[in-house]
């Protein structure tokens, strides 16, 4: 996948939730991008805009191997789907936070 540089709002105009997305994908990567535990299959699962607009709410989802379970066969033992959110700055593009949904 190309990573892309950072979501820009141009002249304080408030940015788009494709823009809003790739800023939350590449704050995303930044993040677990090299870490031991392998992250595969990111989607985007959700995206809102907040009620007041000055944020876009963006849930990316994600797949973790499960631990191993030796009383499974292994065909069984499938990955863990995960979802983050991430709030993101409607003007400027910046991630200002990532939170587990409340639901999860």
């Amino acid at each position: 996948m190309v990573h892309k540089a950072p979501a820009k709002a141009k002249a304080n105009r408030p940015i788009d939730a494709r823009q809003a997305t790739e800023s939350a994908l590449e704050y995303f990567y930044s993040l677990f991008s090299n870490k031991l535990r392998p992250l595969s299959d990111p989607s985007l699962e959700e995206i809102e805009k907040s009620r007041d607009g000055r944020f876009w709410l963006v849930t990316l989802g994600f797949s973790t191997p499960r631990p191993k379970n030796p009383r499974i066969p292994e065909f069984l033992q499938v990955p863990m789907r995960k979802l983050k959110v991430f709030k993101v700055d409607a003007t400027s593009g910046r991630v200002l936070s990532m939170k587990i949904p409340e639901d999860e």
